[in-house]
């Protein structure tokens, strides 16, 4: 069971995403319902590690195996999602991720699969220097990307 429930003022999510960089550039996803990118990722299952959940994940939506570098950021995220206009109270640990091998290198630029064989999840590698310009989830990407901590950094976004 992911963790993640709904209450009369709004929706619960504890998440893991992957930052995975590779030449300078970042990869990042969106949904055919999003109209903005996010890193990928997805929802802790219930008794399951945070490092588990990661690279389980990443197997499902990317279908690669990855080593977990470490973990670089604890993010509180207090938001209206766009597109369902539900609010959201998240918690998302975001770790550094290294490839394996060079699996997803080889499907170029921009890429979709399908998670679990029924979504179809588009991928994308943008350049660092230009994910600013972006419309990217959460906001503290677009500025913490560029400099990547090497300590464990909490962050607060609070986004009405």
């Amino acid at each position: 069971m992911d963790i993640s429930f709904k209450t009369d003022e709004g929706r619960f999510n504890y998440r893991v995403a992957g930052i995975i960089v590779h030449n300078n550039k970042l990869l990042i996803m969106k949904d055919a319902c999003s109209p903005y990118f996010y890193i990928p990722g997805g929802r802790v299952k219930m008794n399951e590690l945070s490092e588990n959940a990661i690279s389980r994940e990443v197997r499902e939506e990317l279908h690669v195996n990855i080593k977990i570098n470490r973990l670089l950021w604890v993010n509180e995220n207090f938001f209206q999602e766009e597109t369902s206009d539900e609010r959201f109270h998240e918690i998302c640990f975001y770790y550094l991720l290294d490839m394996i091998d060079d699996k997803l290198t080889n499907k170029g630029n921009e890429f979709i699969l399908k998670e679990n064989g029924e979504h179809d999840l588009s991928f994308y590698w943008k350049d660092i220097e230009k994910i600013n310009d972006l419309n990217i989830y959460p906001l503290f990407i677009k500025k913490n990307i560029l400099q990547l901590p090497q300590v464990i950094e909490h962050v607060v976004e609070i986004k009405d």
